[in-house]
């Protein structure tokens, strides 16, 4: 995956020139003026709920970085053992299908997001100052579906065969992990194998750790653009 497919840069100018205009004195008086109250108080409601599933992505992060975390260990027990069966390997299968299906049911959540915007998208051509704040959502939804789709290769365990490039960390989000549900290659490979995937989890930590940051930021200035919409509305 490449690195313009999280274009984080560009989505965090839009969302701070979003807040600023939000947060513009004459915003008030136009939302008013335009007969826009309902509007702007469904686009916050949207902006609350996309806001809920940045932080429950970021959840998925954590539960995906204690697994990452989990089977580094298992592969450390792995390396220094004389006679590796995989028997370390194995309590892991059961943590991994439990992840993916956490993963899946929160793809399916932002899937079925797509009508929270529906009542903004209707009207984006005749309501131009809000239906900035409707692509802005619709934006962050595409991103943190990506980021929620990514975690199903990221948490993939590699064929012990499989070539992958050591010595550096690759750029942010170009860490390709062919995707295998089974542990079972791993149960009889030798240790220098091992040792390179015990590289290459640790380099999908560090990934697992700049996604989770970027939704941290992202929850955040979504629960500023809730506030400014509920003080207009309110005010």
């Amino acid at each position: 995956m490449s690195k313009t497919e999280f274009d984080f840069d560009s989505l965090n100018e839009f969302h701070d020139s979003v807040n600023e205009l939000l947060s513009s004195p004459g915003m008030k008086l136009e939302i008013s003026d335009r007969g826009q109250e309902k509007l702007a108080h469904d686009v916050s409601e949207a902006s609350l709920k996309m806001a809920d599933s940045c932080a429950a992505a970021k959840d998925l992060l954590l539960l995906a970085k204690d697994h990452l975390q989990s089977l580094q260990s298992a592969f450390r027990r792995i390396a220094g053992a004389a006679d590796h069966t995989g028997s370390s390997i194995a309590h892991h299968r059961l943590p991994r299908k439990q992840l993916k299906k956490a993963i899946m049911k929160r793809l399916d959540s932002l899937k079925g997001m797509k009508n929270s915007f529906s009542a903004g998208a209707e009207k984006e051509e005749e309501e131009e100052s809000l239906a900035v704040v409707v692509k802005l959502l619709k934006e962050v939804r595409a991103t943190t579906m990506s980021i929620v789709r990514s975690l199903l290769s990221l948490i993939a365990i590699p064929h012990p065969g499989s070539k992958a490039e050591s010595g550096r960390r690759d750029p942010i989000f170009r860490i390709k992990l062919t995707r295998v549900d089974s542990l079972s290659f791993w149960e009889k490979c030798d240790v220098a194998d091992i040792r390179t995937m015990m590289k290459r989890l640790e380099e999908v930590e560090m990934v697992v750790d700049d996604m989770g940051a970027e939704l941290e930021d992202m929850f955040r200035k979504l629960i500023r653009t809730r506030a400014s919409l509920l003080n207009i509305i309110t005010a």
